[in-house]
């Protein structure tokens, strides 16, 4: 019976991250579909949305989350997260950080993303998440 219930808890913890997964791929694509076309709020580097929000997470989110940014800087990353949703994190370029902007893009964006390299100067423009570990952009395209 205890077999049972391990084999139970498995599939539900596979189904669970196979339908956040699918729900994040859409997201991303919703997002990126409402703010294409839209004129960013902010225009300004990674480091100094990064460094905002390290000052005081309150005052950051206050000013920038649920807003549209359109962000500068060097690529430290560029993958897929847990959900298989495509990522890159950019920061000032001078030395890895912990704390970045990490910015999510639709399956839409493969090709893009997949021309990127790391080191690389870019703009993305994004809507803006707040911070959990990173600054989150969401929705984002290559600008």
């Amino acid at each position: 019976m205890n077999s049972n219930i391990k084999s139970f808890a498995s599939v539900l913890i596979i189904l669970v991250f196979t339908l956040m997964g699918i729900a994040s791929t859409e997201e991303e694509d919703e997002i990126e579909k409402d703010i294409v076309n839209t004129t960013p709020d902010f225009e300004l580097s990674a480091s100094k949305l990064s460094s905002d929000y390290q000052d005081n997470e309150i005052a950051a989110d206050e000013k920038y989350k649920h807003k549209i940014i359109l962000v500068t800087g060097y690529i430290d990353d560029i993958g897929k997260d847990i959900m298989d949703s495509i990522y890159v994190t950019l920061s000032d370029g001078k030395e890895y950080s912990f704390s970045g902007v990490q910015c999510f893009f639709s399956d839409s964006q493969t090709s893009a993303a997949a021309k990127l390299k790391k080191g690389q100067k870019v703009s993305i423009k994004g809507k803006c998440d707040g911070l959990m570990m990173n600054v989150l952009l969401r929705g984002c395209t290559l600008q």
